[in-house]
């Protein structure tokens, strides 16, 4: 029976699965949409600060604006939920203790984001996320904070990630050993900043902080952090290759590239578009040689296993579905972390100046192993940091050369997490 059968089958038993949507920008508002269409949930509440945003998101499902609750009053919301009548609040003050069963988290904020997963794991609500910029930085927090409350943490389907560990199902399901992982980028320039790429911002309708972070390659650099600490992988060197290659010569060039297997890196230009990639050899080689070769897939050893999208918000109830029905996450990080994401100075960084966040002027990520990570400041902490000393271009930020905000609970976890 297939999945979507069983989540109606478990809804005609126990009713729809109630979830809760944080953020209403342009992922949060597609994922409303996508679980609206699911069967057996529903999009009970949208958290945003701007209840505007979150109203529009379910008139875009045919409610009029008067069919929507929009409140911050506890009882009342419980009493929409319970009735089945959209609703949309400006915080997560009284999150935990609606009847909502699942939470998604698709902010991208790391403070915010933070705060609110924690919460939500410890009021016994499973957590769906789109924040690969906490999960580079406190994944296995949340994972052992999930495992405490016996609730599921677990990164969506959909983006890079996602994908690429839903990839991984199929190829090991078919008895291939996985030796890579590969993001695809079109181009990178690592010191974009806001004012430089304002003309793609225009183009692609995204904000200045979101394109930057695509264009200087900081969010790519996150979301294969994210693959290497789930994995157990490492990229090759600081930053990855960075691997020039096509889509029919790929698994020739990713392996020569690589010193070895359990390995995460990234291709640049070729025609991957927006897909991702992953290499790998099957231990039987020579009985599956004849035939991988009749399916085009190439003479082997190495095999690259192609998936040309990824589309976001659009897969995220297949995560949803696995969490509620068999409370199994697509992917979170059992262990302490193999690989972290540093700050690289942008510009020349002068002590006493406060850096600006992920896709700002001030830094870019890189990841490395967490080994040679360590005493370097994490990108995900920058927007909370100021210099102390000064920095030079394209050096990697010491943690002694800033002060932290301590006051902060993403600051606080980060430090405990590798402090003991």
């Amino acid at each position: 029976m297939g999945i979507w059968h069983r989540l109606q089958r478990h809804a005609d038993s126990v009713g729809d699965t109630a979830l809760a949507i944080v953020g209403a920008g342009y992922v949060g508002t597609g994922v409303v949409h996508s679980i609206h269409q699911s069967p057996g949930m529903r999009p009970a509440i949208v958290v945003n600060r701007n209840t505007s945003r979150g109203v529009a998101a379910f008139a875009a499902l045919g409610y009029s604006v008067d069919d929507v609750t929009v409140s911050s009053d506890r009882a009342t919301l419980v009493d929409a939920i319970t009735a089945g009548t959209p609703c949309v609040t400006d915080s997560t003050e009284h999150l935990a203790t609606l009847p909502i069963s699942v939470v998604i988290e698709a902010t991208g904020a790391l403070n915010y984001g933070t705060e609110t997963m924690l919460s939500m794991l410890n009021a016994g609500k499973h957590v769906v996320s789109f924040n690969a910029e906490v999960d580079a930085l406190l994944g296995w927090r949340l994972h052992q904070c999930a495992a405490k409350n016996g609730v599921i943490y677990t990164i969506a389907d959909g983006d890079q990630p996602g994908v690429l560990f839903r990839l991984q199902q199929q190829v090991e399901a078919m008895g291939f050993d996985v030796t890579a992982y590969l993001n695809c980028k079109r181009h990178l320039n690592v010191h974009q900043n806001p004012e430089t790429g304002a003309g793609y911002a225009a183009r692609d309708s995204t904000s200045a902080l979101m394109t930057t972070a695509f264009g200087d390659g900081t969010k790519m650099q996150v979301e294969q952090a994210v693959v290497a600490n789930a994995t157990g992988c490492v990229p090759d060197v600081r930053g990855m290759h960075g691997i020039e290659s096509t889509v029919a010569t790929a698994a020739i060039d990713i392996p020569a590239a690589l010193s070895g297997p359990g390995r995460v890196d990234f291709t640049l230009g070729g025609d991957f578009g927006a897909g991702v990639g992953i290499v790998a050899q099957h231990p039987n080689a020579v009985l599956h040689e004849a035939a991988m070769r009749f399916y085009k897939m190439g003479d082997g050893p190495d095999y690259f296993f192609f998936r040309p999208y990824h589309l976001v918000h659009l897969e995220v109830p297949m995560t949803v579905a696995e969490a509620v029905l068999d409370n199994e996450p697509l992917a979170s990080v059992d262990g302490p972390h193999t690989a972290e994401v540093l700050a690289i100075a942008k510009k020349d960084l002068a002590a006493g100046e406060k850096l600006d966040s992920i896709g700002g002027f001030t830094a870019y990520g890189h990841i490395d192993t967490a080994e040679d990570a360590a005493g370097l400041l994490p990108i995900g902490l920058v927007e909370f940091a100021t210099m102390t000393d000064a920095v030079p271009q394209d050096d990697p930020i010491p943690l002694t050369s800033v002060t932290l905000d301590t006051s902060l609970t993403v600051v606080r976890e980060w430090l405990a997490l590798h402090n003991g």
